[in-house]
């Protein structure tokens, strides 16, 4: 599956086939989030972002008052 900057599935998927799926994109194309905060490539910040995983069980839904 080939999927755009915003989301958008621009080829596949591929289901019960076999074989390459090509599609052409703009590398230029991408959210403004992206370009706003990146913390996952070279100019991430590891002195103020991290990755933290809570592994207690938590309820799915809460309400508040």
């Amino acid at each position: 599956m080939v999927i755009a900057p915003g989301g958008r599935i621009i080829a596949g998927p591929m289901h019960r086939e076999k074989g390459i799926l090509q599609a052409e994109i703009d590398p230029t194309a991408q959210t403004g989030s992206k370009r706003v905060l990146d913390v996952a490539s070279h100019y991430a910040r590891p002195d103020i972002f991290e990755l933290r995983v809570n592994r207690l069980p938590v309820c799915p839904v809460r309400f508040d008052e």
